[in-house]
């Protein structure tokens, strides 16, 4: 007997609706979702549609241009400069390009049979509850891997620098201890330590080695006290985040404009504020306990991330390291989610998860599928040296 056709259009006619439908506008979903740092990029519209390629690019300036300017007075009918050198006559390349390759995900949409044949408003919202918690589950996961380099975020274990160019040290895997599971862009604890050259390590980082370009490296600082308590350790709590703030901001697009950490250090930064005898009045209302946990502090939001602990792998000393809490400088007018656009899709609104094929019956299980495929990457386009990372708080 003859699959019955006619239902398995149908149901593919559902499918494909409610994941155009869920795919097609990331930013809002991501809110829903609760993702705090995919959030905070939605937020200010550093999410992405790109078009499908191998990676993504960005033309970045370094070095100098090795021409010198000469004084001269005007009337010198010689033309041999007042400084008695001579002008040169060479050109440096100031102009390269950071490479972010794009990380292609693929899964199957899995649906029970017994779906076929339902009324379709019935079968409509099933399937469209099914997709949203899919898309759901694919931020969170994101998010896992930019924050900690692991797909799980409740898991312990080793965090993983990734790196976000195949030519990278750390890309994808470091020392063999990364799994396909834990295949990613790039994280943050690659952001902030991969390209850096600490013994042995000669890395890049986006195809671009610090050595070439002092300013293609994250800033780093050092806590003057490991666990502030007293008024004087807290004001030097405050000052330490003062500093750094300053130290990294360049201007323009190329400045800090967040700061994310742990509970327990965000904590400790509330108490810091607590101890002031002036505040304004946003802090004395809300004091980090409101709907909206993030804090100005100077030119930048205060926030954090319960997914984010102390680890000796924050601690970026060569030897001994400690675990320490991780309190990230970030640019986020710098950092980007770029996502590639469904190609097959009709309008501007077509989502960013594409359908490879038809749906099919598994053939020794009770469920149908559609091959799911998406292809992303996180990128930098303002620079590195705006992002800054302060070790040494053990609290």
């Amino acid at each position: 007997m003859a699959f019955p056709v006619s239902d398995t259009r149908e149901l593919d006619t559902l499918v494909t609706s409610a994941i155009d439908t869920i795919s097609g506008n990331p930013a809002n979903l991501v809110n829903e979702g609760g993702e705090k740092l995919l959030g905070k990029l939605a937020k200010r519209g550093r999410i992405f549609r790109v078009n499908d390629a191998e990676r993504v690019e960005h033309p970045v300036m370094y070095s100098t241009d090795a021409s010198a300017w000469e004084a001269n007075l005007g009337d010198q009918y010689s033309g041999t400069p007042t400084s008695g050198t001579t002008l040169t006559a060479t050109q440096n390349e100031v102009l390269t390009k950071a490479l972010f390759d794009i990380v292609t995900k693929t899964k199957n949409f899995n649906v029970p049979q017994s779906i076929i044949g339902r009324d379709s408003q019935l079968a409509m919202s099933d399937i469209a509850y099914l997709a949203q918690r899919m898309a759901m589950e694919t931020y969170a996961e994101e998010e896992a891997l930019l924050l900690l380099g692991q797909t799980d975020l409740t898991a312990g274990g080793d965090l993983n620098p990734l790196a976000p160019y195949r030519g990278d040290n750390d890309f994808f895997n470091r020392g063999g201890t990364s799994t396909y599971a834990d295949f990613g862009s790039m994280s943050m604890l690659g952001l902030f330590d991969s390209g850096r050259d600490t013994g042995s390590r000669g890395q890049t980082f986006a195809g671009i080695a610090p050595n070439d370009d002092t300013d293609w490296e994250a800033q780093l600082f050092t806590a003057s006290n490991a666990a502030p308590s007293t008024s004087a350790e807290l004001d030097q709590f405050l000052a330490d985040v003062q500093e750094a703030i300053i130290r990294t901001d360049f201007g323009g697009m190329e400045r800090p404009t967040d700061i994310l950490s742990t509970i327990d250090w965000y904590s400790k930064f509330l108490e810091a504020l607590r101890s002031k005898g002036t505040i304004n009045d946003t802090l004395i209302r809300d004091m980090g306990v409101g709907p909206n946990t993030e804090i100005p502090f100077g030119s930048v939001l205060v926030d954090y991330s319960r997914h984010l602990d102390a680890d000796n792998q924050w601690d970026l000393t060569v030897g001994s390291p400690a675990a320490v809490h991780p309190v990230m400088g970030l640019n986020l007018n710098s950092l980007r989610w770029n996502l590639v656009g469904q190609t097959t899709g009709v309008g501007a609104d077509a989502g960013w998860i594409q359908q490879k094929s038809e749906m099919a019956p598994h053939p020794t299980l009770t469920n149908f599928f559609k091959r799911l495929e998406y292809r992303s990457c996180y990128s930098l386009d303002n620079g590195r040296r705006s992002h800054f990372l302060i070790k040494g708080w053990t609290l």
